[in-house]
């Protein structure tokens, strides 16, 4: 097969700025390089801290299972166990509270009539 070459003349001021265009991409991509280089080592490091943080996280998990077992269990009454025990997270105990209400009159002659009252309710 034969080829055909062509030839383009270029002017000196173009050929320097071609040279310089090629050359800045060179830099351009060798900056590339370093910057995915950088890239690389910061991604082995953070692999390397979170394969440390899940060790560990497992050998925490694995002392706080020992020091269960190491404890010794409390014997919880059943009446609290019923109280403790058997609430889920779900559900909430309505507890009823009576509260006597004490009507206060802002007069003090209708305080000393409840005072007298309250006296003579004891007396007789």
């Amino acid at each position: 097969m034969k080829e055909n070459i062509i030839h383009i003349k270029l002017e000196h001021d173009e050929a320097l700025q071609s040279k310089r265009d090629i050359l800045s991409s060179q830099m351009n991509l060798l900056r590339i390089a370093k910057t995915i280089k950088q890239y690389s080592i910061l991604r082995k490091e953070e692999f390397d801290l979170k394969s440390k943080l899940l060790k560990d996280i497992t050998e925490t998990k694995i002392g706080l299972g020992k020091l269960q077992r190491t404890l010794p269990t409390l014997k919880i009454p059943d009446i609290l166990k019923k109280h403790h025990g058997d609430i889920k997270p779900d559900k909430k105990e309505k507890k009823i509270v009576s509260v006597k209400e004490r009507r206060y009159d802002d007069n003090v002659e209708g305080q000393l009539q409840e005072i007298q009252d309250k006296l003579n309710a004891l007396q007789g």
